[in-house]
């Protein structure tokens, strides 16, 4: 039907131009006629026309607006996805594991220390960890199958000017490694501490060697008023306990 109006439309259309220069040609007296009955066919058929056409098909979005969807829909999905990995990561975080007793002790003198020596070394330089074995258990009169243990301390000193103002500093400081070290695990029995310093030796090289040693175990640790202790006092202490505890002990390894 709508073709046959646009077909009609056309003549119509035609007829006006016709029937303007020609009237007789259309079968119209005048040129005023055939305007009037064609100018009104063209108008009718013109809106006819109009009225039955197919409506306009549903426009598909641009392709900007795509774009955008597009662009919207994949920060969507990346904004969710971090949330999931962050929870992937709680999940599988591994567990702390806890500090062996050398980390422990390793703390416990940095702590009352400091982790640097006054020339910037590295203050402990190592400890180890050793049993008692069944013959040391009974001889200091510990029950049979007891965990006792014993670490061996090594540390790099502070420096100092004078050898009365060395021993003083190297003094003082096994003193709060003491305080520092039994406190940190019952199992304890002794502590051997390793005092270094740098050494000349006869060919002129220097490098780092113990200068004194010391030996405390926890009865005689357990038996002095800290407080109240001078760490001068601390070389004829070990020295006299020793009589008493063979683990109590102080030596000096270099001439000083």
């Amino acid at each position: 039907m709508n073709s046959l109006f646009l077909v009609l439309l056309l003549l119509s259309f035609v007829g006006i131009i016709i029937g303007l220069i020609k009237p007789s040609v259309v079968k119209m007296k005048s040129r005023k006629q055939s305007l009037l009955v064609f100018g009104s066919s063209t108008v009718l058929f013109f809106i006819l026309f109009g009225i039955t056409a197919d409506p306009a098909p549903a426009t598909s979005p641009k392709p900007e607006t795509k774009v955008v969807q597009q662009a919207e829909s994949l920060k969507a999905s990346e904004t969710e996805q971090p949330a999931s990995k962050t929870t992937e990561q709680t999940v599988q975080q591994p567990t702390p594991q806890p500090k062996t007793l050398e980390e422990k002790i390793t703390d416990a003198i940095n702590t009352s220390l400091g982790s640097k020596t006054n020339t910037d070394k590295q203050r402990v330089v190592s400890v180890e960890i050793t049993k008692y074995d069944a013959s040391m258990i009974s001889a200091y009169k510990y029950k049979s199958g007891e965990t006792v243990v014993y670490p061996l301390i090594k540390i790099s000193a502070d420096e100092n000017l004078t050898t009365n103002l060395q021993k003083s500093t190297m003094h003082d400081e096994a003193v709060k490694i003491a305080k520092a070290v039994f406190p940190v695990d019952q199992t304890i029995g002794d502590i051997i501490i390793w005092s270094q310093l740098p050494v000349k030796d006869q060919y002129g090289n220097i490098k780092d060697d113990t200068a004194i040693i010391y030996s405390m175990s926890r009865s005689l640790f357990d038996k002095v008023n800290w407080s109240n202790f001078s760490y001068r006092d601390l070389p004829t202490l070990l020295k006299t306990e020793h009589n008493i505890d063979d683990r109590n002990n102080y030596s000096e390894s270099i001439k000083f």
